[in-house]
């Protein structure tokens, strides 16, 4: 780990631009326009990156250029931005549900669940297989499974069609 009074030196002034998040000319024009902007190493090559950050957030910051960390935080807010419009085109559009509606179709759904397996399971079941050996009670099963299915989808159906129309309701 490094001493917190350690200077860090880079390369030169294009990577000194890049990592501050301005342009070369943005150096160069502060030194031009802030003597006490500050200077490059002894060998005329490496920029003071610790020096150069301290500068840029005194003097630099809101001005024609940005730090990084700003230009960062202005590039998450765009995204966000972006997002938020999308989901806004996309609710408008109709092509999503809000979460009320979904709540309240599923907690329908699943009575309707309910009642339907203790109809089948409870009430049917037993007079059905009367008579019947474990392979007849067997495809007998599979027989109520499959009205089971058919009744759950018809009913997922309904519900997609009712929470798109509710949606659309709200929209308008």
């Amino acid at each position: 780990m490094k001493p917190v009074n350690e200077t860090e030196w880079i390369r030169d002034t294009s990577a000194l631009a890049k990592e501050l998040g301005v342009s070369r000319q943005t150096v160069y024009d502060a030194r031009a326009k802030f003597p006490d902007a500050p200077s490059k190493h002894e060998d005329g090559k490496r920029e003071n990156l610790t020096a150069w950050r301290e500068f840029a957030a005194e003097n630099l910051t809101g001005r024609q250029t940005l730090t990084k960390p700003l230009a960062d935080l202005k590039a998450e807010l765009m995204r966000e931005q972006i997002r938020l419009a999308r989901s806004k085109n996309e609710r408008e559009a109709g092509d999503v549900i809000d979460r009320e509606v979904v709540e309240a179709m599923l907690v329908t759904l699943g009575q309707k669940l309910d009642l339907l397996l203790r109809l089948k399971l409870t009430i049917e079941l037993g007079p059905r297989g009367v008579g019947m050996n474990a392979a007849e009670l067997n495809v007998e099963g599979g027989v109520i499974l499959s009205e089971i299915r058919e009744v759950v989808n018809a009913n997922i159906a309904t519900f997609e069609c009712e929470a798109l129309d509710t949606q659309r309701k709200k929209v308008e």
